[in-house]
């Protein structure tokens, strides 16, 4: 009965389980690494220094302003971008170790039957 027991819970409310924690651990890696807010603000400001700001500024104090906001932007969208890449990748990476393992389900237990059966007949690899 106890078999009988476990290949239930293993194909139905265990393999729901998986899947379940699969579809919340891809969720939360994209929250960690907060993909979409990465992709909005791609080229907004990073931390920008205080510059002067204003219409009446004279023209050189004008012109290290917008060069300010420039590096703010080009540093913005450099760090943005490494953590982007990571985030991907890591999320790539989870993606296939969990399409593996969804797929290898099913076939975990026979493989301990089979290799119990290998055991019994003196298969030594």
């Amino acid at each position: 009965m106890l078999i009988v027991s476990f290949f239930t819970w293993w194909y139905g409310r265990g393999f729901k389980g998986y899947l379940a924690g699969f579809v919340d651990h891809l969720r939360d890696l994209t929250d960690f690494f907060s993909i979409r807010l990465l992709i909005r603000n791609l080229f907004a400001p990073f931390r920008q220094i205080a510059a002067e700001k204003g219409a009446n500024l004279p023209l050189n104090a004008r012109i290290r302003e917008m060069f300010d906001l420039l590096i703010s932007r080009l540093v913005g969208a450099t760090v943005r971008c490494m953590i982007l890449i990571v985030g991907l990748v890591l999320l790539t990476l989870r993606t296939i170790l969990g399409l593996i393992v969804g797929i290898l389900w099913p076939l975990m237990p026979l493989l301990v039957i089979y290799s119990v059966m290998l055991f019994i007949r003196g298969v030594v690899f």
